[in-house]
């Protein structure tokens, strides 16, 4: 590890540690990496954040299927201001949400997840769960990640990791349109 590392996965969500445990260990991997490797590039942090922080001591939001039936991007937005807020405390910089993939086969399992089977919807929650994420200034803002590029919901049978036969015309107009908001509108960082 003498060069370094270039991120760091789930320190919170994949332990069992406290808000505070965590915020100690993230720091003395910064520091480690700061100042014991050649190149002194401290690391990139992320972890789960669909419905909350996935940590011990975060706030617990519903499914954000449910959060979409509310049609309130203004809600979606305060909600992943307070899950920024929460993963920076610990020193988490990247967040690995919203899935703006389109859901339409409730077979799929990970449909939950989702904003649901609407491109406007899905395109006007999700544009709303990135900005409150990442905020309006980046030192205190969390990169979110937009996934899962693309279509990989639309898997025969709902089935993990199955082909997924989807028209070009359908391509354009419902499964990349959220992702065109994400980057158009949002700013997406990741």
């Amino acid at each position: 590890m003498a060069d370094g590392l270039g991120q760091v996965t789930r320190l919170a969500g994949g332990s069992s540690l406290g808000p505070v445990a965590t915020a100690e260990l993230a720091n003395a991997i910064q520091t480690f990496l700061l100042e014991e490797t050649r190149l002194g590039i401290p690391a990139l942090i992320h972890d789960e954040c669909c419905s909350g922080f996935l940590a011990n001591g975060a706030t617990n939001f519903a499914q954000i299927i449910g959060v979409a039936s509310t049609w309130e991007p203004a809600l979606v937005e305060a909600m992943t201001a307070i899950i920024r807020t929460q993963m920076r405390a610990v020193g988490v910089h990247q967040g690995l949400a919203p899935v703006i993939d389109i859901a339409r086969d409730p077979r799929w399992g990970r449909t939950e997840e989702t904003f649901g089977e609407d491109p406007y919807l899905t395109s006007a929650m999700g544009v709303a769960y990135i900005r409150g994420l990442q905020g309006d200034d980046w030192t205190d803002g969390v990169m979110a990640t937009a996934k899962h590029f693309v279509g990989y919901s639309a898997s025969e049978g709902g089935l993990n990791w199955a082909p997924a036969h989807i028209t070009p015309r359908e391509l354009r107009e419902v499964y990349l349109a959220p992702f065109e908001a994400a980057v158009r509108v949002a700013d997406l960082a990741s």
